[in-house]
């Protein structure tokens, strides 16, 4: 199958410029990029690979230590006259449609562009940032690893751009991406952001997203889940509704002053309900039995459910680079280290707290507390050390991580 996914990539780089002038013009600048003479025809080959380790001190759960190719993805983009495109692999995802991320077609409209295909949905500020620009190994629970589970890439049309000092973006979607059945479940969401202030040393970050979803005919159960210990340890789950609707509005602050950095986010959503689980369904979902009375007959009632989450992160580069800050995504990258070399690197120190709680279910909550320390060896290579205290109040779990990533990205 490995063999299968480099012969196509090869095969569409070859073919997308087969058939134009021979004078073609290569550039190696950060990637491979191929443009025609006449600038009608591009493609650059692009990529990364994050490689963890994880190390766990087990509570109650008892989680496998062991390392993982977290992404490995190939990335091809470009353009055919007036019309772009994006074409990303993840290698990790299991199989051919599974690894799709980013896959669309894309034209500019106002000042930004129209995107058909599958990207993600325009919701948090931690999902607008890239994988390679993360400043922890995961995100917050804000994000399509816990409020939005599973549910990262959707294919559906959207628009995103930059208006004056503001970045918008909106999507209408189904729920699925290419790895999952076919359904009739539909999604839109939107999000605001505004830097009244950018300057090459200080930020300033307002935010605001809404999103709603709509669990139709053969569309998988929406679920919100806090993997409190990291991704690949113990998770709880904190929501979920098998056929209702679930919605979410949210907040962002974010900033920026020289060498530190400070970003926070607060959503609230709503889950339907209206269903009933039997008490050992509660068990099995929930991981302890249910904190209130079931009837005997029917079962555990499922009520409506509301959920809040809210993080604050922040960082200190030791070095003294600046974060700087996307305004095509509203949200920040990483810094670029002064210098190259093993020791000529950038050093920042990292702390997250991070909670998710259900409203109507009593104890319902987790939490992590995670700090770090991350390495910039060079523009493209960086390694990242997170320790995570994972707090599951609802089954009592403690569970503790030590992650560590060595990451390359072109």
């Amino acid at each position: 199958m490995d063999r299968l996914h480099k012969s196509l990539m090869a095969t569409a780089l070859t073919s997308l410029l087969s058939g134009t002038a021979v004078a073609d013009e290569a550039t190696t600048k950060g990637n491979l990029k191929i443009t025609s003479d006449d600038g009608n025809f591009s493609a650059s080959l692009g990529g990364r690979i994050h490689f963890d380790t994880y190390l766990f001190d087990s509570d109650l759960e008892d989680p496998t230590s062991t390392t993982d190719f977290r992404r490995a993805r190939i990335t091809l983009k470009g353009n055919i006259y007036d019309w772009s495109y994006v074409l990303e692999q993840d290698f990790t995802g299991g199989d051919t449609l599974s690894g799709y991320r980013d896959v669309f077609l894309a034209h500019k409209f106002l000042n930004g562009e129209v995107r058909i295909g599958q990207f993600k949905p325009f919701r948090s500020m931690a999902e607008m940032t890239s994988s390679n620009e993360i400043t922890f190994l995961e995100r917050p629970f804000s994000s399509a690893t816990g409020l939005y589970d599973g549910n990262q890439f959707q294919q559906g049309i959207g628009w995103t751009g930059v208006l004056d000092c503001f970045t918008l973006g909106m999507m209408a979607f189904n729920l699925r991406d290419a790895g999952t059945p076919r359904n009739e479940g539909l999604g839109a969401a939107g999000r605001l952001a505004w830097h009244p202030i950018n300057t090459d040393n200080e930020t300033l970050h307002l935010g605001t997203s809404i999103s709603y979803e709509n669990a139709n005919q053969d569309s998988p159960e929406l679920t919100a889940e806090a993997d409190y210990a990291g991704r690949r340890g113990p998770s709880q789950l904190m929501a979920l509704t098998p056929t209702g609707d679930a919605s979410t509005a949210a907040l962002e602050l974010a900033g920026s002053y020289g060498p530190l950095y400070l970003q926070a986010e607060y959503v609230i959503g709503s889950f339907d309900g209206n269903y009933y689980l039997s008490e050992d369904q509660f068990e099995g979902e929930f991981g302890a039995p249910a904190p209130f009375p079931c009837d005997p007959e029917f079962g555990c009632y499922m009520s409506d459910q509301t959920i809040q989450t809210w993080y604050v992160q922040g960082s200190w580069m030791l070095t003294g680079e600046h974060k700087p800050y996307s305004t095509r995504r509203g949200a920040f990258s990483s810094a670029k280290p002064s210098g190259d070399g093993l020791w000529g690197g950038a050093w920042e120190l990292t702390f997250r707290y991070d909670t998710m709680e259900n409203r109507d279910i009593s104890n319902l909550e987790a939490s992590s507390t995670t700090i770090g320390l991350n390495f910039y060896a060079n523009r493209n290579v960086r390694f990242m050390f997170n320790y995570i205290m994972g707090d599951d109040d609802f089954t009592g779990d403690n569970t503790d991580q030590f992650g560590i990533r060595a990451q390359i990205g072109w």
